[in-house]
């Protein structure tokens, strides 16, 4: 492709895909616009509501009438400074003062690197950056027929003799893009910024990586030499800087001497690159923005031996400053927390942002386009002090890197612990033992602790636990004496005395402490054992999929409860109906709203169940028809949010507008592949739910049919939508599998929650039935 020093080329490949793509988008919105009418108008009103809930720094839509070439536009240069592996424990005043008084001057995040794979290496980032998307570098690069366990490093370019170079090996790397599923297109900054006519400097490879186009070419490169003036800083609008990286940690179960050798490494280069940022402040020109990102996990390491571990490190936050005026406004960074409309938390980041953010600068048209990022903004203010600032996103780093180690352990000894308990509860109570009432307050007791551990997880965050000096000790304090008083409350209040009312006093606190949370910006979730994990980067804000498995059954088991209670208190079926109705009406819009939940498969998941829920209210028979009916009408209303959703301006679209997007650009079916392989992926991940999953679900329909144990149908003489609240929570299950790509793990982790609540009902209907019918010897036996 050829191009001047200015950067204007001719049409890259790149751009001639995503014009088709566009032109192709622009047909189809059309045609929608015209059928769609009708919905726009009577949906005018909650699309006003969202966009003026935009956050702010949020780019407006721009009327055709205000629309101005991108090159006029008067916009603030932006320099970017990318130094691989950066962490907030890395930023001390004895080490980096420089970095350490921006922490306490300058805006300043955590930064999420993950990408394709779950440890990110310095080719990996800079890629990310170059796309707007999570991006990878070729698997293979020593020729051994086997994926890398090292990283490599970042290629020189050639020079081409204009001023400008080429990154060689570049048509392999936009190879191993189109063999995943993340629609990566590397080049893709370079090319927006060609055809906005913007000039943009690389110096250092891996800066060639961020800004060469489509064909890996950059217009203006320079190699790094560590003198890097004004002059150089003011030569184009965008400059990005590769000032290296850091050396790996020791590897873990490393001895002592050579655990402080590395780390005494890793701090002099620290401290050298500070040096260099230093000067960059020194020479930088008025009305720059100047931005710092570790942008991967680790810099280039050594080629392990066969029988060695890999060198790169375990993922974790990096750290990432911002100082100079915001990309889209009058405003300033300043001493305030980052964050960005992809992620919604203050404080925190994507590598993925980076992209939009350098084209905002450049003052490019709609640069969210095609990435799956948005520009960096600033939120509230962060700590006055510089130590304050360190110390809280070291503590969040922190708390990334326990969820990272314990929330499996978590999940698991959840189920396993329940296993144990009403196995050996079965055993006990088969051999007719006189302990029967006693052994069944102890499954009871056990059961509802179980069932409130959840939401004590996520309660747990109210002590903002990574702050302090021992977090394992706070958490888990937190976690136990949430847990009791949830417990002792469902046991020891006035619906003790009827078989629903504990497990709906769990399900009815979980449910509202989860709806509460994700409509005020989901901090409980944020780290804490079963929520939103930063390095997993999934998901940011409203429910994840884990939270939404918790969440869902709690509704189901809460509006069960509700609907029981009515109907014992003399109320008509279409009364109670109504009532289970009217729940699981909020549980979806909140569930589903793009101001709160924003889960696009929880809305296809949760509709069928309460609708089974709410015939089983109504004394109506389940069949397949009207199930087939509720899950079309569950289409249709994701179908309604998604519009609605993706009215909003680009940068303030949660998910649901980004799959109408990819829809009308024709990558939606790219997506759904992608989803259900993850989804699918999970059984080879985790194959022991793969087994355990379907066999529980076996089993409990086998309990639960009419002529099924005595105990269930003791059960559902006390409380008769427990039949139909076991067929809701298994049909959503098995509609989360199929619409989530956390796959089997929704299932499972509804099973964890929903079992102990089911059998905190059969075991307190045992103990309030009449004497005549508690026989110890059938509680698993059929009944006659």
């Amino acid at each position: 492709m050829d191009a001047d020093r200015s950067g204007r080329p001719s049409t890259p490949p790149g751009a001639t895909r995503r014009g088709r793509r566009a032109a192709r988008a622009r047909l189809i919105t059309t045609v929608l616009a015209g059928v769609a009418a009708p919905l726009m108008l009577t949906a005018a009103a909650p699309v006003a509501s969202a966009a003026d809930s935009t956050p702010a720094g949020a780019t407006p839509p721009a009327t055709p009438a205000e629309s101005t070439p991108a090159a006029v536009v008067d916009q603030p240069n932006v320099v970017l400074l990318g130094i691989a592996g950066l962490a907030w424990p890395d930023v001390t005043a004895e080490d980096t003062p420089t970095l350490y008084e921006m922490a306490g001057s300058a805006a300043a995040g955590s930064l999420t690197v993950r990408t394709v794979r779950s440890r990110t290496c310095v080719v990996d980032g800079w890629l990310s950056v170059s796309s707007g998307r999570r991006a990878t570098d070729v698997y293979d690069t020593d020729a051994d027929d086997e994926n890398d366990r090292f990283c490599r490093q970042v290629p020189e370019p050639s020079p081409d003799g204009t001023g400008g170079a080429v990154v060689p090996g570049w048509e392999a790397l936009v190879q191993q893009q189109e063999d995943n599923s993340y629609n990566a297109e590397i080049g893709l900054v370079g090319d927006r910024l060609a055809e906005a006519g913007v000039c943009a400097t690389a110096v250092g490879p891996g800066a060639a990586m961020a800004l060469a186009d489509s064909t890996g070419r950059v217009a203006s490169y320079q190699p790094f030499s560590g003198e890097i003036d004004q002059q150089l800083l003011s030569r184009c609008p965008v400059t990005v800087i590769d000032l290296g990286g850091l050396p790996s940690p020791a590897p873990a179960g490393s001895d002592d001497l050579t655990e402080e050798a590395a780390l005494e490494t890793r701090r002099q280069v620290t401290a050298g690159i500070d040096q260099l940022v230093a000067r960059i402040l020194d020479e930088l020109p008025p009305d720059t923005a100047l931005l710092i990102a570790g942008l991967s996990d680790s810099a280039a390491t050594s080629v392990p031996l066969p029988d060695q571990p890999t060198p790169i490190p375990p993922a974790g936050l990096r750290a990432a400053f911002a100082t100079g005026p915001v990309a889209d406004g009058d405003d300033t960074f300043g001493g305030r927390w980052l964050t960005s409309s992809s992620t919604l938390w203050p404080g925190l980041v994507q590598l993925t942002d980076i992209a939009p953010t350098l084209l905002t600068y450049a003052g490019v048209e709609d640069p969210a386009r095609d990435v799956a990022g948005r520009h960096w903004r600033p939120a509230g203010e962060h700590a006055a002090t510089s130590a304050a600032t360190v110390a809280e996103l070291t503590g969040v780093d922190q708390a990334a890197q326990i969820y990272r180690v314990q929330s499996g352990p978590f999940f698991q000894v959840l189920g396993i612990v329940q296993v144990i308990v009403f196995a050996a509860a079965v055993l006990a109570l088969r051999r007719r033992s006189s302990y029967g009432s006693i052994v069944l307050r102890v499954v009871q007791v056990v059961a509802v602790t179980a069932a409130a551990a959840p939401v004590a997880s996520y309660l747990a965050n109210i002590t903002r636990w990574w702050r302090y000096d021992n977090p394992n000790v706070v958490l888990w304090t937190s976690i136990v004496v949430s847990t009791v008083a949830l417990t002792v409350v469902a046991l020891a209040g006035p619906w003790r005395k009827r078989a629903y009312g504990p497990p709906g006093v769990v399900a009815g606190v979980t449910a509202t402490v989860l709806a509460v949370d994700v409509a005020s910006g989901s901090s409980l979730q944020q780290s804490s054992l079963l929520g939103l994990s930063p390095l997993v980067a999934g998901r940011f804000y409203g429910f994840g999929n884990i939270p939404f498995a918790i969440f869902v059954v709690a509704s189901l088991v809460a509006a069960a409860a509700l609907g029981q209670f009515l109907i014992d208190r003399g109320r008509s079926r279409r009364y109670a109906a109504t009532a289970v109705g009217v729940v699981g009406l909020i549980a979806v819009v909140v569930d589903g709203a793009p101001q709160a939940g924003a889960d696009v498969g929880g809305i296809l998941a949760a509709i069928p169940g309460f609708a089974v829920l709410v015939l089983g209210t109504l004394g109506a028979r389940v069949t397949v028809p009207r199930v087939v009916l509720a899950g079309v009408g569950a289409t249709v209303l994701f179908g309604l949010f998604a519009f609605l959703d993706w009215l909003r301006p680009a940068g303030s679209r949660t998910h649901f507008g980004g799959f109408f997007d990819d829809l009308l650009s024709g990558e939606a079916l790219t997506v759904i592949l992608r989803k259900a392989e993850a989804s699918i992926g999970t059984l080879e991940r985790w194959p022991i739910y793969g087994w355990l999953v379907p066999l529980a679900y076996l089993l409990i329909l086998w309990l639960t049919r009419r002529d099924g144990a005595a105990a269930m149908a003791e059960t559902v003489r006390q409380w008769s939508l427990m039949r139909y609240l076991v067929w809701a929570s298994l049909l959503t299950g098995a509609a989360g599998f199929a619409a989530n790509d956390s796959g089997i793990i929704v299932p499972a982790l509804l099973l964890t929650v929903g079992v102990p609540l089911g059998v905190a009902a059969v075991a307190a209907a045992q103990r309030l039935a009449p004497a005549k019918l508690v026989d110890d010897a059938e509680l698993v036996a059929p009944s006659r």
